[in-house]
């Protein structure tokens, strides 16, 4: 007597072609897509063979019936993973966060270029525990201190802080070095916000967000590793994006744009020569909308940022994969160093 094999969670995603995060809507609209299709009353006027049509709606039926009670546990509003742990050739394991060329992302315990191969073919969950030892090498305490998430953000807040201190023009030792008077030209407006806005900005973006010594940290710590063939993580727990493009795309840059816009207007109100007299002031004028809808998310520097943010993202996993294998802690399916 042949004992029946049931479908799993991973048969019953590849069946359905679900995508790598999916809830109850997705499931429910990839069933009713391939019950249209393969429905005995459709399949003739699709062209599909009445067997063929049979056998495909059996594990359709099949497949959402093994998911249905997983996404019902879940809830309406909370997305499954696809268990994709050894799945076909190219698809992304559990774990994953960014793979080489960028198209998919999601949270891991763990260092993300860890769950990629040397061909970028994904490693399974069953590599998170090797992964864990490799990406973190022990007796290094000093080099997490000094490259670690505090050390390098309270140096950088103490240097804007100071820099702040000189620079802002409402602090009564400041005050002499700007016109702020009625008869003051635009120009001058133009350097008292300028003063004002970017070192308030840098301390206060480096005190709450704390991007610009994650890219510094990242960098240097890249740099360590590749000189004493030795990676240690630094990072927070939970942090899988990288520090350089959360920096590029995490600016409000509205407020950054606002010094630019007046001193481009200043300078073309003051500018003699016609033609650059109109340049300066149509550049102005891009600047000044262009801040106005980035408070919104929108604009040209919002959509630079992000265009930037994702090449960034697609190149830091690719070089911290080729600094891994130059540390050791990379091994064809295995991580070497612990």
């Amino acid at each position: 007597m042949s004992v029946r094999q049931e479908m799993t969670q991973a048969q019953a995603e590849e069946v359905l072609q679900l995508p790598e995060r999916y809830g109850k809507a997705e499931l429910r609209r990839q069933f009713k897509a391939f019950a249209q299709e393969y429905h005995p009353d459709n399949a003739a006027r699709n062209g599909i063979s009445e067997k063929f049509a049979q056998t495909r709606m059996t594990e359709v039926n099949k497949a959402y019936a093994t998911l249905k009670p997983l996404v019902d546990a879940a809830g309406p509003r909370v997305s499954i993973h696809r268990d994709l742990v050894g799945g076909s050739r190219g698809h992304n394991g559990v774990g994953v966060h960014h793979n080489p060329d960028g198209s998919a992302s999601v949270r891991t315990q763990v260092d993300d270029s860890l769950f990629w191969d040397e061909e970028g073919n994904p490693r399974s969950a069953v590599a998170e525990s090797e992964a864990n030892a490799a990406a973190d090498a022990p007796g290094h305490a000093l080099r997490r201190f000094l490259l670690g998430p505090w050390f390098l953000r309270l140096i950088l807040v103490a240097l804007f802080a100071l820099v702040w201190w000189l620079n802002f023009p409402l602090l009564p030792r400041n005050a002499a070095r700007f016109d702020t008077s009625a008869t003051a030209s635009l120009s001058s407006w133009a350097s008292v916000v300028a003063s004002a806005v970017y070192p308030s900005y840098l301390l206060l973006f480096e005190l709450f967000a704390g991007h610009i010594s994650g890219a510094l940290r990242e960098v240097l710590n890249g740099i360590v590793s590749n000189l004493t063939r030795v990676h240690v993580e630094v990072r927070r727990k939970g942090s899988y994006q990288s520090s350089v493009s959360s920096l590029l795309e995490k600016q409000v840059y509205g407020i950054l744009e606002l010094p630019v816009s007046l001193a481009l207007l200043a300078r073309g109100l003051a500018e003699a020569d016609a033609g650059w007299h109109l340049a300066y002031l149509v550049l102005a004028g891009i600047f000044l909308v262009d801040l106005l809808i980035g408070f919104f998310g929108a604009g040209i520097a919002n959509g630079l940022a992000r265009w930037l943010a994702e090449r960034a993202e697609k190149r830091y996993v690719t070089l911290r994969m080729d600094m891994l294998k130059r540390c050791g802690q990379w091994a064809g399916g295995r991580h070497a160093r612990s």
